[in-house]
């Protein structure tokens, strides 16, 4: 009776722990589903001075996204970064909530805060593309041409979805400004996974 107990039980421990494989498997494939794996070529683009911005600054954490209740604080990282590669191409500085504000202004936003992109090619001065697929050459074609490329990352590699800014390529990876972090971070932080890219520059 003992060994089949003892069977019965190892037979259960089995399949808890084949259910937690398959659970996690899972997980993983649902996160990293749509991301594409970007690393720079062997291609050195120095970081020359990087305009950075907080999203959650308190000077305009609290401000909402167009008419939606979505904040800059908690949904403002991707207006962020187009503050900074707008402020650094063009040489005049523009903060997030001057930017926030134009967008607004302009019905940029949807009513769940998210940026309707060809509602930015409307406003006078600015344009924006919007990439089909992913991949290492358009990041680096945009860098090439002096614009900064935003790409949709997760935080941690894991996480919720997250924009930041690619500013250059230093040692074999991307050299990113982050609207969550004081200071430049890299792609690979985020597993060097990129599930969206995004460019909005001033004409």
């Amino acid at each position: 009776m003992r060994d089949r107990k003892s069977i019965r039980v190892k037979i259960v421990l089995l399949c808890v722990l084949t259910g937690v494989v398959i659970a996690a498997a899972g997980f993983l494939f649902l996160r990293l589903h749509g991301s594409v794996t970007v690393k720079p070529n062997q291609m050195e683009m120095p970081v020359n001075k990087v305009v950075t911005y907080r999203q959650d600054d308190e000077t305009w954490a609290a401000d909402l996204l167009g008419d939606s209740r979505f904040t800059m604080k908690s949904s403002g990282c991707l207006v962020t970064c187009i503050a900074s590669a707008v402020s650094m191409e063009t040489g005049v500085v523009i903060t997030p909530g001057a930017l926030n504000q134009i967008f607004s202004d302009h019905q940029v936003y949807d009513r769940e805060g998210n940026i309707q992109w060809a509602a930015i090619g409307e406003i006078e001065g600015y344009a924006a593309d919007v990439f089909s697929e992913v991949s290492e050459t358009q990041i680096a074609q945009c860098l090439a041409s002096g614009h900064y490329p935003i790409v949709r990352v997760r935080m941690r590699g894991l996480g919720n979805y997250h924009y930041v800014l690619v500013v250059g390529a230093e040692d074999e990876d991307y050299i990113c400004m982050d609207p969550l972090e004081n200071e430049l971070t890299k792609l690979s932080r985020y597993r060097n996974r990129v599930y969206a890219v995004r460019v909005v520059y001033a004409e």
